[in-house]
């Protein structure tokens, strides 16, 4: 019978003769029977046959029918038990004891055969619907949570401002919604002949480091090139379908589904190894679906932003190159001026004045701004850029006008690129690189803290450079005295933290200067010339060419 399907009947009567009526009549509608003698064997038996539904005699020895019902409505793990109380007393005031006691049924003994499995069946019936209300329940709580997880998806991949981030919260999600092990994003490489994970979780580190999926010849490369996803719930399947490095992401049961738009496919989405046995249901490749849809489309949108302004970036940066390459001899002068910048800035992000400022955004951005830091060299004439001796007068104010045309030109790119916050920071360095400490310097004269942080760090990193390097009319110093010169300088043309910062790397601005220089260092020690002779060549005329 459809009601008594899986349905567990616990007998408890000191009478094997009724014991066994009820057996058989139970049995032969289909439900499990389980028997007690007593009141205190059924509380035993009750966890570990775990019944849907209790038939108790009112009267037995020992524990009786009425203690024993109250004992089991009294624990909560047996509490919603139903319970058909069976007696040979019928007298209104036992009904009411034991209705009293918590039975939900009530019979006199004789009973009959047809009255007690209606009981039963009516009594299995509302178990029944108890069980599908707690499924539905519990589906539509399931559902809820989903969505919920589903709408804070959405919401961090429009917040995102990193492929990192929307690569790490598509694992995540996908992990909490299917329940699985493991799950991999893949990307295909700058050749597109292979896929390469690039966010995962569950995976070693030695399967990272040796796991390459060619495209032409694995499931994943498979799925991505013909955009149809795969589900793989059997082993022998597996071994049939997986017999390349995708099986390295897991066993069963397994999906590789694609992470495609509308303008083509961007990747894989990889999920194995369930933490339940079995397939994966129907709602998990739906949410599956929806999951891979955001993070597609979030991906998608990310690489093409990011090609956007590489592009953007690539053609100012090859501005400031073709500025660069009209001096012939600062060689990789912008490469070695970014990267000294860049130590100083990490050294820095220590000081307690401006830890807070230089941030991981902020090294960031600096690192883009410095190839511009003399991008204003495009409109200064050759026969003064490229002049191998000393500038008069005149022609010096011209050389010192590079620091306002590089700041004009970086806020026209400004104007038509809204939002890129290193050229902002471009535009400081740009305009204030050769302005002072101590208020001495040009084009403004700024002094202190009024000249920004990046104008500060740049000044100290271009001269070290134009200390170093070799000049028509100059050797390169050796390190030792570019450092002594730069630490005469403190507090009068360099913000002392800023020289600081440079005293704790020196080492690394040496090293970074003999890797990236056009020559090797001098080592016979320091220029003839005097220090504040050589400082003044190089401070002011050497690092403006």
């Amino acid at each position: 019978m459809p009601d008594a399907e899986g349905i567990k009947v616990l007998v408890v009567d000191d009478d094997t003769s009724a014991r066994k009526l009820y057996r058989r009549l139970l049995e032969r509608e289909g439900y499990q029977v389980g028997e007690a003698e007593n009141g205190a064997d059924a509380l035993t038996l009750v966890g570990s046959f775990k019944p849907r539904i209790i038939v108790m005699d009112a009267m037995m020895p020992g524990m009786d029918g009425c203690d024993c019902t109250r004992a089991l409505k009294w624990d909560p793990a047996t509490s919603d038990i139903p319970l058909i109380m069976v007696s040979a007393r019928g007298e209104t005031s036992d009904v009411l004891a034991g209705l009293e006691a918590g039975a939900d049924e009530y019979l006199t003994k004789p009973i009959h055969p047809k009255e007690f499995l209606l009981r039963v069946r009516s009594v299995a019936r509302l178990v029944r619907s108890r069980d599908e209300l707690l499924r539905s329940n519990e589906v539509r709580g399931e559902q809820a949570r989903i969505l919920s997880v589903l709408l804070d998806f959405s919401r961090e991949l429009a917040g995102a401002s990193s492929l990192d981030e929307i690569l790490a919260e598509t694992v995540a999600v996908t992990a909490m919604v299917t329940c699985c092990r493991r799950v991999a994003v893949l990307l295909p490489d700058a050749d597109g002949t292979t896929l390469e994970v690039a966010k995962s979780t569950g995976l070693d580190r030695q399967t990272l480091a040796t796991l390459r999926v060619p495209i032409d010849d694995s499931l994943a490369g498979r799925v991505y090139v013909s955009q149809q996803p795969v589900v793989i719930n059997d082993g022998d399947e597996l071994r049939a379908k997986c017999a390349d490095t995708s099986s390295a992401l897991g066993g069963v049961p397994m999906i590789c589904n694609i992470l495609g738009t509308d303008d083509g496919v961007v990747g894989v989405l990889h999920i194995s190894e369930r933490w339940e046995s079995g397939p994966f249901p129907p709602s998990h490749l739906a949410h599956l679906d929806l999951i891979s849809s955001l993070a597609a489309a979030a991906i998608h949108d990310c690489l093409s932003r990011q090609a956007r302004d590489e592009a953007r970036d690539s053609i100012v940066t090859a501005m400031a190159g073709m500025a660069e390459c009209r001096d012939l001899e600062t060689g990789r002068h912008l490469e070695r001026v970014t990267e000294f910048s860049l130590l100083l800035g990490e050294q820095l992000k220590l000081h307690p004045t401006y830890g807070r400022q230089i941030t991981v955004d902020y090294l960031h951005d600096l690192k883009r701004a410095m190839p511009l830091h003399d991008i204003g060299k495009v409109g200064v004439p050759d026969g003064i850029l490229l002049k191998p001796g000393r500038l008069t007068p005149a022609e010096w104010e011209i050389m010192r006008r590079h620091t306002v045309l590089g700041a004009t030109t970086i806020r026209t790119i400004i104007a038509r690129a809204p939002g890129v916050d290193y050229l902002a920071l471009a535009e400081e360095v740009a305009f204030g690189h050769h302005e002072w400490w101590d208020g001495s310097g040009y084009p403004r004269g700024l002094r202190e803290a009024e000249i920004p942080l990046s104008a500060r760090i740049a000044a100290l990193a271009d001269v070290y450079d134009a200390l170093t390097t070799r000049r028509s009319y100059k050797e390169a110093f050796s390190h030792e005295h570019a450092t002594e010169c730069i630490v005469k300088a403190s507090g009068t043309q360099f913000d002392p933290a800023v020289v600081e910062a440079f005293l704790t790397r020196e080492a690394e601005f040496r090293q970074l200067a003999v890797a990236l220089g056009d020559d090797p260092f001098l080592e016979t020690g320091p220029s003839s010339a005097p220090a504040h002779v050589a400082m003044q060549s190089a401070a002011t005329q050497i690092g403006e060419k």
